[in-house]
């Protein structure tokens, strides 16, 4: 995702995680929750057992899909008796997709089987958030052309290197598999290209811009050779296995020999053969401009964003609580200037009392404690990104881990990132770290939930909540003065930055905007650089909607916390409420606040 940065008149590319999942497509229409019985017969219990069954059924087809997504999913999968899958990255193709859905269709009719009213409290929470995500997924089906994995940013290709070089390697086996694995890539990426021609011959190809971003990604990742990421993080794996004397220092050797071969003589070539085949889907695009050009595409654009959100929300509505959530701020802001003129001066000389990493990630440890329910114990791994992967990712990004493994966390930094800043960094890793992704997943990990609520991705609820401990993090900063006007403008430049880019990207692809309406958008809150306005620009049509994914989902967290406040005035518990958005886990917003509402008021 770009983010606008308003105090520096540049843009900031971030991608706040890389969560694996499988490739289904996703929308909305929520379901209410149920009254639960309070005394469950044994005719209760044995559907219970069924119902699990059921949803560990699902899970196990689902897992299975592609040896990537099993992988990271999974540390030991024999705990879940499963044995390995086939060192695939599965297919990508309009019989795969069909077959996808047919299989969705089916799970719903399975589910559809089960009496809501036999399960118990904690099943019918997992049968509203699996109906909702099953209707969602099925309500995509008109719109298969559509979509695309192929971006600079947040594509596919641009994340594979990194998946790649994370991959656990803790036996031979494992060792073995990968290197089938990367056997494979040439194919998927063939498969996708394929895929990209049969949009472009039915009229929803990319337009030639996209193409020639995605193009310079791969080439920077091609630019190194002898030192490329994945050479370098494989011999860094079998380290400890070398170590701990499950590897002689021969194989060691031989296999370091062999994955050389595999990147220099398949994975290098694979990647170029994609960029070459890529010029073949130049000129093909029919619109110039946003999603709303394509036919259908508003309504596309309508369930994009209920997809991405997690909420029913319009277009239409997005816009009005973003410009109300400005308005508000730029009152504060002039508030703190009526009381100090000076303010903005000082802030712009005022620092975050922190340089280090380590040190930003245990003081945020150190401060969850004041408004959230205590972590668990875990452990995390600071990584410095590639060189050759620098300019197309964040400032820092976290990778998931398996769910049987709350241990195995990830954390990048990009230090050659055009818009690495130790300034930005501290609440980066707070929506990285802790309270923000690596705390979330691990806590809600930790509380043994159903498998398959691990596959369920609601982007909205993960991306909106590490906005929103992000948002909030500036108010537990130890400034050297003024901490709480402090606080309060990093908010505002905040809400300018990403409701901008928000509000721009609703234009572009809702409202039809062109380069010359979103440049005079800008002009009018002072940002007059034609190369912001074009990058934004062509960022909110290369990945749309990927900046609602973090804003709106973000004001979706306050409006809850709000009505919780207003509500509850002086027995608003923030660690309480924070407790049951973590219990519940990943879930639309019709059903987070049906769940903060049944339990709060």
């Amino acid at each position: 995702m770009q983010k606008f940065s308003y105090k520096r008149k540049r843009l900031q590319t971030i991608i706040f995680s890389l969560i694996l999942c499988i490739l289904l497509f996703t929308g909305c229409r929520p379901n209410q929750l149920s009254e639960t019985l309070s005394s469950p017969s044994t005719e209760l219990l044995e559907s219970n057992e069924e119902f699990d069954e059921f949803l560990t059924d699902i899970f196990k087809q689902l897992v299975t899909s592609d040896a990537l997504s099993f992988h990271y999913t999974l540390k030991t999968p024999s705990h879940f008796d499963l044995e390995s899958v086939p060192c695939s990255f599965g297919s990508y193709s309009e019989l795969s997709f069909q077959n996808t859905l047919k299989q969705l269709t089916s799970i719903q009719k399975q589910l559809a089987s089960f009496s809501k009213e036999t399960l118990s409290t904690q099943q019918q929470q997992d049968y509203d958030i699996l109906s909702y995500y099953l209707e969602e997924s099925l309500e995509g089906t008109p719109y298969l052309y559509y979509e695309t994995i192929l971006s600079p940013v947040i594509g596919l290709q641009a994340q594979l290197p990194i998946l790649l070089s994370e991959y656990r390697l803790e036996s031979k086996e494992d060792i073995k598999d990968y290197l089938s694995l990367l056997s494979d890539l040439d194919r998927y990426l063939k498969e996708i290209v394929a895929f990209e021609e049969i949009k472009a011959e039915k009229g929803f190809g990319m337009q030639d811009f996209a193409i020639e971003d995605i193009q310079t990604q791969c080439n920077n990742y091609l630019s190194a050779t002898d030192t490329n990421c994945l050479i370098s993080s494989f011999e860094n794996r079998l380290s400890h296995l070398l170590s701990s004397g499950i590897l002689t220092e021969e194989e060691q050797q031989e296999y370091c020999i062999q994955n050389t071969n595999k990147v220099l003589q398949e994975i290098l070539p694979a990647y170029e053969s994609f960029v070459s085949s890529l010029d073949n889907l130049k000129g093909k695009a029919t619109i110039d401009g946003g999603l709303v050009h394509l036919k259908n595409g508003s309504n596309y654009y309508e369930y994009l964003v209920k997809s991405v959100t997690g909420s029913p929300l319009s277009p239409e509505e997005i816009q009005k609580q973003i410009h109300t959530q400005m308005k508000e701020k730029q009152s504060t802001l002039l508030s703190l200037l009526q009381e100090n003129p000076n303010i903005l001066e000082e802030y712009e000389t005022t620092t975050i009392p922190m340089t280090d990493p380590n040190e930003m990630l245990s003081t945020l440890q150190q401060k969850l404690e004041n408004s959230f329910p205590k972590a668990p114990t875990t452990s995390y791994e600071l990584k410095t990104v590639d060189p050759s992967l620098s300019e197309h990712l964040s400032p820092a990004f976290y990778l998931t881990p398996p769910i049987d493994d709350i241990f195995s966390n990830v954390i990048y930094i990009n230090r050659l990132s055009s818009s690495y800043d130790s300034d930005t960094l501290y609440p980066t890793l707070a929506h990285e770290g802790y309270p923000g992704h690596l705390y979330q997943n691990t806590y809600f990990y930790s509380t043994n939930p159903n498998p398959i609520r691990s596959l369920l991705n609601f982007e909205g609820y993960s991306e909106g909540w590490a906005t929103y401990v992000e948002y909030h993090c500036y108010e537990e900063i130890d400034y050297d003065k003024n901490a709480s006007a402090m606080a309060q403008i990093q908010q505002y430049e905040m809400d300018l930055s990403l409701g901008l880019c928000s509000l721009i990207d609703i234009g572009v692809n809702y409202e039809g905007w062109d380069l010359e309406q979103c440049s005079s958008f800008l002009s009018e809150h002072g940002i007059t650089d034609s190369d912001t306005a074009l990058s934004l620009y062509h960022s909110v049509i290369e990945e749309p909607a990927n900046y609602l994914k973090y804003y709106a989902s973000f004001l979706q967290f306050e409006s809850l916390r709000k009505k919780a406040m207003d509500t509850l005035q002086d027995d608003f518990d923030p660690i309480q409420f924070h407790k049951i958005i973590l219990d519940l886990g990943p879930a639309p917003f019709p059903i987070v606040e049906e769940v903060i509402t049944s339990n709060l008021f």
